[in-house]
C-alpha cells in the first residue's frame, strides 16, 4: 500500500500517549508531550519561516478528547 489509512486512534491518559494503527498493519505510540512538542501550531513553529520555537513544559502535557473530523474529496 502506498498510502496507508488510520483504522483505529487509542488514547492512553494515564500514560499520556496516543496509539495509531493502520491498514498496512503498522501501529504506532506517540508520547503527548511528542505531539505538542512538534506541533504544526503557530505556538512551535512561529508565524513564518526560521521562527520555529523550543516550548519548553509540556512534559505533563495530555489529550482532553479526540473529535472526528470528516473531509470532502475534491
Amino acid at each position: 500500500m502506498s498510502n496507508p489509512k488510520p483504522t483505529d486512534l487509542i488514547l492512553h491518559r494515564a500514560s499520556h500517549a496516543l496509539e495509531v494503527a493502520f491498514d498496512s498493519g503498522e501501529r504506532f505510540t506517540l508520547p503527548c508531550e511528542y505531539l505538542r512538542v512538534e506541533s504544526p501550531s503557530a505556538e512551535v513553529q512561529g508565524h513564518g519561516p526560521g521562527q520555529r520555537v523550543l516550548v519548553p513544559g509540556k512534559r505533563d502535557v495530555n489529550i482532553a478528547a479526540i473529535v472526528p473530523v470528516t473531509t470532502s474529496a475534491t
